[in-house]
């Protein structure tokens, strides 16, 4: 039975597409996301997504069921019958042949903008089939392409929680998402795909290694379930950027330490100050971020600290930076996410980028220490010196590179500190690192406050930075 509600004499049975597309909750507690099919409007998608916490209930998984027409002209979702919608109290009433009953309703806020989704015809899930065109918009007025990284960054936290208090399997994952960019054929941007050789390497048991690969074939199905907000503000009238923590699905992410990042990320932003999309790819950015921070360190990922600012505010390129540390002056410096970061000044992403970066430049080079970064970067250390005058920092590790960093950084001195830009700290290095500058980069020469504020770098001879070493 199908109750009109005295809306438009068209049947609602003819107008029920229109009338579920959109978000509903069911009497279960679960949300519900129903998109457009790309073949018929009389096939739609119901992403299914339980509020239970996957720690406590391993087996509540998001869902992906067809709502479809039959020729009969009787709507079924899965494998339940429609019994009852009611266009004006917006519920639907779904069952099965064995008598089970699944209630969904919505408040009216959200049928009026589920209403405004129902004027055009949505794919899905658009990143199943095609790249999300820039303009592409789906609920709420939340880009598509944020709400398909929310369901990434969902389901790696999510793999952050599985993992547990595990520090070495943890490090590792951290390891396998910053080398994901260098590796061939890798597919999508930021996850390595369930089959990926890089999951084998992790130190967890094979059911642990089971449930991490599940997951992340459940990311396709969640491409709009896990959107991105700012959650929790200082003061009452304060803007987003005040905010005390972004959310991404059921997940928090922490920002009261970590607000002057937001700040940057404001100062950066290269389009129009007023542009709507400003907030959230602030919030954006800083959630795919937080995914290599490891929970069992009370420090935030290496990624993140850089080189003394003086030394590269005297750089014109930085080769390894972000939008939260990078110093140069004239805003050149390369990402790990030029596709996103482009709005905040990215030129592009290494090695690609080596390209278009002018001969004889002062590049500053501070690559991961992850084995894939710095086994890539020292092979190319050759190339690298020809076309460039560099400013590199290279931890010293038992690697195949190793033997050739005398000779090839000949008076390189050692590193003992790291600039954190979030907290505008100096951080202890814990990793012998060596520091080599081309004698073609200008002399630096720090004043003793300098020194004293960002710490010591002590040469072979015992010289401080700025005075180069003997040919």
């Amino acid at each position: 039975m199908v109750a009109a509600g005295g809306l438009p004499s068209v049947p609602l049975q003819d107008r029920f597409g229109q009338l579920v597309c959109g978000r509903w909750s069911d009497s279960l507690g679960n949300a519900i996301t129903v998109s457009f099919s790309s073949e018929s409007e009389h096939k739609l998608t119901a992403v299914v997504a339980p509020c239970a916490d996957i720690e406590q209930h391993p087996a509540a998984i998001s869902r992906a069921l067809k709502i479809r027409r039959s020729e009969e002209g009787r709507w079924r979702c899965g494998s339940s019958f429609l019994e009852w919608a009611d266009e004006h109290k917006q519920r639907v009433v779904w069952i099965t042949e064995d008598g089970r009953r699944s209630v969904w309703s919505r408040t009216e806020a959200e049928a009026d903008q589920s209403a405004e989704v129902a004027k055009t015809v949505l794919v899905a899930f658009p990143w199943l089939i095609a790249k999300v065109p820039e303009q592409d918009h789906t609920k709420d007025d939340v880009p598509s392409d944020i709400l398909h990284d929310g369901a990434r960054i969902a389901a790696l936290l999510d793999i952050r929680q599985m993992i547990g208090h595990a520090r070495e399997a943890q490090e590792r994952l951290t390891h396998i998402l910053m080398d994901h960019d260098l590796h061939p054929g890798r597919g999508d941007y930021l996850v390595p795909g369930a089959d990926s050789p890089l999951w084998e390497t992790m130190n967890v048991s094979e059911a642990l290694r089971l449930s991490i690969t599940d997951r992340i074939r459940r990311i396709p199905h969640e491409a709009t379930t896990h959107n991105i907000t700012w959650n929790g503000v200082v003061e009452q009238d304060a803007a987003y950027s005040k905010s005390l923590e972004v959310l991404v699905g059921r997940h928090r992410i922490d920002l009261r330490n970590k607000l002057r990042d937001v700040e940057t990320l404001e100062a950066r932003w290269a389009l129009a100050p007023k542009d709507k999309r400003k907030p959230l790819e602030i919030a954006r950015l800083l959630a795919l971020y937080s995914v290599f921070d490891n929970p069992m360190s009370k420090f935030r990922s290496g990624m993140h600290l850089g080189l003394d600012p003086e030394l590269r505010s005297h750089c014109d390129y930085e080769l390894f930076a972000s939008p939260l540390n990078a110093v140069v002056p004239n805003g050149n410096f390369c990402s790990k996410w030029p596709h996103i970061e482009w709005r905040f000044g990215s030129l592009g992403s290494y090695p690609s980028v080596l390209t278009v970066l002018p001969t004889n430049a002062v590049v500053c080079v501070n690559p991961p220490f992850t084995e894939l970064y710095l086994g890539d970067v020292m092979a190319r250390l050759g190339e690298l010196k020809l076309r460039f005058r560099l400013r590199l920092a290279v931890p010293v590790q038992d690697a195949s590179w190793r033997k050739k960093l005398v000779k090839a950084l000949p008076s390189a001195k050692l590193l003992t500190t790291y600039y954190d830009a979030t907290n505008q700290t100096s951080a202890e290095i814990h990793t012998p690192t060596l520091l080599w500058e081309d004698p073609r980069c200008p002399v630096l020469r720090y004043s003793q406050e300098m020194l004293e504020k960002h710490g010591k770098i002590h040469g072979p001879l015992g010289c401080e930075l700025g005075h180069q070493a003997a040919p």
